[in-house]
Order: C-alpha cells, then structure tokens, then sequence
C-alpha cells in the first residue's frame, strides 16, 4: 500500500474486504477481516477502509466500483490487483466492464511474469500499468499457511495482526470446539482465560504468538480425563515409571495431555508440546514459551486469589522466570505443608531458575 501510494498517481487507498471474491467462503468473518484492516493501516492515514453500505458479501467487483463511485463523484479511479490474480481478471466474463470504469494497477509478485502479464492486459485494450517495485512473495493464501504451521508470517503481516489472529483462533483449526465437549464449564473458561493471557505475555516478551495460542488451549486437553484413563495413556505411550506421578492426575495430565495434542490434534511443534507436558510441573531449561504457558494457566484472571498470585502478576511483565520460580515456590511450600512430596521436574526446576536469577541479579 505504502508503495502504491508512493510510486503511482494514486492519491488514496480505499479497501474492500472480501471484495471481489463471490466464490469464496471467508474463513474470518467480515467483522473480522475489518478488524485486522483497520489494526494493518492504523498508521497510514491515506489508506482507509470502504463504508460498509457500499458492499455487501459476495458482491463482485464491478457493482463493488460502482458503489465506490457513486460517493466520490468526480474522482478517478484505479484497481490495484496483484500479479497472481491478473490473469485470472483478465478471463472473468465482466472484466470488460471493470475496465471501462477504471485503471489496472498490477503489483508484482515473485514467480510471475508482471510486465509479460501487463503487455498482454494493454493488448486487450486495457489502461494497465505495473508498479515498478520488486516482486513480493506474499498472499493471504500464503499468509493462512503460515499461521496454520504456527508461524506469525512476520516478513508478510504486522505483529499487531499476528496478535489478533492468535487471539481469536483464525486460521488455525478449531480448537475451543474441539476441546470444548471434553471439559467442565469452568476448566473450559480457565482454558481460553489461560488462552488470552498467554497471547498477552507472548506479544509483551516477544514470543511466537501462534505457539502460545495453540498450546494455551490444549494445555488442559488431558484435565478432565478420569485417572485410570490417564495411567492407560502413560501406560501405552510409556509416559513414566514413577509411581508419584502416575497416581496423580496434577502430575500425569500435563504428560498425557501433549501425547493428545500430538496424536489427536496433530501437533508436532516440541516447543508447544513440551509447554503443555510441563505447564503444570515446569522443569529444568525451560524454554521462553513453557515459562509463558507455566505462568499463564497460574496467573489467568479467572483464577482465585491464593498466597504469591499478586506478586506472580507484577512479575510475570517484568521477567517470565521469575514469576514461574515465585509459582513453584508457592506450589512446593503448599504440598510440603500438607505432608506430601512435590515433583521431581519441579524440584529440579526451582533449582535451576534460582540459579538462573541469582546468576541474572549478580
């Protein structure tokens, strides 16, 4: 857009969303793909978004121009179109009447011939022209991609957006319903509480957004599953032979929760699955996004108040580490008070994180 504006007698960018694509079934809805315009050009004050009564799903182009038109009589217009889909305008059966209403601004994309593409368009009699930039390889198919890999596509969209599609879930699958029949209402809550917060945390420590997203919500897939079905899942996939954590389902959920997340629902990011195996127990060498989950599903909003949650809160913006050490410390007093052991990984964990602050605040 900013190139558009620059490189060309353009003066103003209006924006359809959606616009121009009948056959598609949008994956976000029109509200949100508002959202996201408005969250991409919040600082380009040319470029804005057109009013919503001038477009309507499933409207095509030419209806889409003329409604555009009709509220800026006077002024000329051009249809900026990328080069992968020129060739496919170029064969719609009411391109001709497109191109009697405006100009054709062709923006170049890697792996296509843009200036074979726009002699040809002039061939046909169009008042085309191509935007002299490098080609780009970037699309909103290829944007969807990445995300569903749980990528952010940082070279192809702005953190902002990033940070708006983890938090609302698109693009990847389904999740909050797939997980949804498998727990109470109120570990459900929790889950999309530990959601948001995780989002949060990752876009203030710059962390992968995505990541913390998807493991947010499958950290408690395990949860509500019975303790005989949890030792089975061990028992098959070899889990752990202590007897601590396999009588435990605080111990052994986390554990068999990311054996769910890999065979059920296809995970194979070990960052992610590792922040669901320890979100409850933590271990040594933590990486940045198990020390944000850790932290998330303790400090979520919707978690009562309990000794050390306040100084978890003010911590965990500050440094992640510290917040999941002040966490275990907690949990450690908590079950020794009570008589009964803690967590070999938590143990270990707590160790290390101390050693790891002191080194920090030497």
């Amino acid at each position: 857009m900013q190139n558009a504006l620059a490189k060309s007698k353009v003066d103003e960018i209006v924006l359809v969303p959606g616009g121009g694509q009948p056959y598609r079934t949008p994956i976000a809805t029109a509200q949100q793909q508002r959202e996201m315009i408005d969250l991409a050009i919040r600082d380009l004050p040319d470029v804005r978004v057109a009013q919503e009564h001038l477009f309507k799903p499933g409207q095509n182009a030419v209806d889409t121009v003329r409604a555009i038109m009709r509220e800026h009589s006077g002024a000329e217009f051009t249809y900026i179109i990328g080069a992968d889909k020129l060739a496919g305008l170029l064969h719609w059966p009411k391109a001709g009447r497109l191109f009697e209403l405006c100009d054709l601004l062709i923006y170049p994309r890697a792996g296509y011939n843009t200036q074979e593409l726009t002699l040809f368009a002039i061939a046909r009699g169009v008042r085309a022209q191509m935007l002299a930039v490098q080609p780009v390889n970037m699309s909103s198919s290829l944007v969807r991609t990445q995300i569903g890999l749980l990528s952010d596509a940082g070279d192809m969209i702005l953190p902002q957006v990033a940070r708006y599609i983890a938090r609302q879930g698109l693009y990847h699958p389904p999740y909050e319903q797939l997980i949804r029949p498998h727990m109470t209402p109120r570990r459900y809550a929790h889950t999309l509480g530990v959601r948001d917060l995780a989002v949060e945390l990752a876009w203030h420590h710059h962390l992968p957004l995505q990541k913390a997203a998807v493991a947010a919500l499958l950290h408690d897939v395990a949860k509500c599953m019975k303790l005989s079905q949890l030792q089975a899942v061990a028992h098959q996939y070899h889990l752990s032979d202590d007897q601590q954590v396999l009588g435990s389902n605080a111990l052994l959920h986390g554990k068999a929760g990311a054996v769910l997340a890999a065979v059920k629902y296809h995970i194979r990011d070990e960052d992610v699955l590792n922040a669901i195996r320890y979100h409850t127990t933590g271990r040594a060498h933590m990486s940045p996004l198990e020390l944000c989950i850790f932290v998330a599903d303790a400090a979520e909003a919707g978690r009562s108040d309990y000794p050390g949650l306040a100084d978890i809160r003010r911590l965990m913006w500050v440094d992640l580490a510290q917040a999941a050490l002040i966490s275990m410390q907690g949990t450690r007093a908590y079950v020794a008070s009570a008589g009964q052991s803690y967590s070999q990984d938590t143990d270990a964990a707590i160790r290390y994180l101390e050693r790891a602050v002191k080194d920090l605040s030497a």
